[in-house]
């Protein structure tokens, strides 16, 4: 079979790139024979680069060149619209797996060529709401232009996806939802719900090849994503704030990168907190020491889907903290293994009870538990061959 994703690891800008990284090591343990078609973002000026054709545990992946500019789902797609379906009918596989966004307008050729599934990550129709909703409380211009400006672009390229395909497939209840009252409800008898899976070897490998020196705190707040405002970037210096108010003994450590950066340094100088490191984009090593010194992470967005940060760090026994919507009810069991807050206030108080008086240590454990046995990436890849079976018989 193959999967096709403009993104695939180490070139990634989200977290389909990891999705599919981690269902074709699923499926390859299970005994099916994997092709991704990926892209190699490659600087604007650059005219001429060759396919590249690389072999990663046992997974053949064939990349494309694009130009690293914004939107690259779709530069991936019209820069190799030919080639691409040119590939898939060399290798003449038995279906195709897509991912949203970045699937049409090849899947005009590829429905023709296998039977073919998209899987959708996000519903453009509420990352506009988003975006509206952002414009007087802060959010940038990019914010405004990718999810309002973008939005006609983005849902026709779902809607066509989503025609195309023999079946679809949303990452979480909450987005089949938000997709069925987007695309019509005529489109519930061809689209189900799978979640996200983490490849726990892996994680536990890089885990395990931290430094031991670096060793976990009860007193450290993680935040790993893309600064924007719909990942709640902005909430963080409030929260921060707010934490640093209480006095309470909290580091906040911020990974990414993104339009609020430097919006955020300037908030962290203005306010004196003495409570936030700004750590930018860092490498994975970088990232899972953070993660060691760790004992929650937060992930304070206004929408979501089934995000990757949430299942890995759960897998890794960190204690979630959300706003109460329902994607944080969904993966955390109705709140049951994780803090869910009715706003940033509710937030830092629970935060200060959870630090004072809760063992850490076994709330973790709970944690860890329960998401290594729902989010393994062995039940994910289990649920995609039989819905590979299905359409094939």
């Amino acid at each position: 079979m193959v999967l096709l994703s403009a993104e695939y690891p180490p070139f990634v800008y989200g977290g389909v790139g990891t999705f599919v990284k981690n269902l074709a090591i699923g499926l390859r343990r299970e005994g099916v024979r994997v092709t991704v078609i990926s892209g190699c973002p490659v600087p604007s000026h650059v005219r001429h680069v060759e396919i590249s054709e690389e072999k990663d545990l046992e997974i053949d992946v064939i990349r494309f060149p694009y130009f690293d500019i914004h939107p690259k789902n779709a530069i991936f797609q019209l820069r190799n619209l030919k080639k691409i379906s040119e590939t898939v009918k060399a290798i003449n596989p038995d279906l195709v797996h897509g991912q949203g966004l970045s699937t049409f307008p090849a899947s005009i050729r590829l429905k023709n060529l296998a039977p073919l599934i998209v899987t959708f990550h996000a519903s453009p129709k509420a990352d506009k709401a988003i975006g509206i909703y952002s414009l007087l409380r802060g959010g940038s211009f990019s914010d405004f232009s990718t999810y309002v400006l973008g939005y006609p672009a983005s849902s026709l390229i779902c809607r066509n996806e989503l025609r195309d395909s023999k079946m679809a497939v949303a990452v979480s209840r909450s987005l089949m939802s938000e997709l069925l009252e987007e695309m019509g409800e005529t489109n519930r008898g061809k689209m189900c719900e799978i979640h996200n899976g983490i490849d726990i070897e892996t994680l536990d490998r890089g885990y395990k090849n931290v430094e031991y020196d670096v060793e976990e705190t009860n007193d450290t707040i993680l935040f790993a994503g893309r600064l924007v405002w719909g990942k709640g970037a902005l909430n963080l210096i409030k929260i921060a704030y707010l934490l640093q108010k209480e006095e309470l003994d909290l580091k906040l450590i911020v990974h990414g990168d993104g339009p609020h950066f430097k919006t955020l340094e300037r908030k962290v100088h203005e306010f004196g907190l003495t409570n936030v490191e700004l750590k930018g984009f860092a490498s994975g090593a970088q990232f899972m020491r953070s993660m060691r010194r760790s004992k929650f992470v937060i992930i304070p967005s206004y929408h979501e889907a089934c995000p990757m940060i949430l299942l890995e760090s759960m897998c890794l026994g960190r204690i979630p903290v959300m706003f109460n919507l329902p994607f944080s009810m969904e993966f955390t069991e109705n709140g049951k293994y994780g803090i869910i807050a009715k706003d940033m206030r509710d937030m830092v108080e629970q935060l200060r009870i959870a630090h004072m008086k809760c063992d850490l240590t076994s709330y973790g454990d709970r944690v860890k538990d329960f998401a290594r046995r729902k989010y393994n990436i062995r039940n994910m890849s289990l649920r995609y061959v039989h819905l590979y079976n299905s359409i094939r018989d």
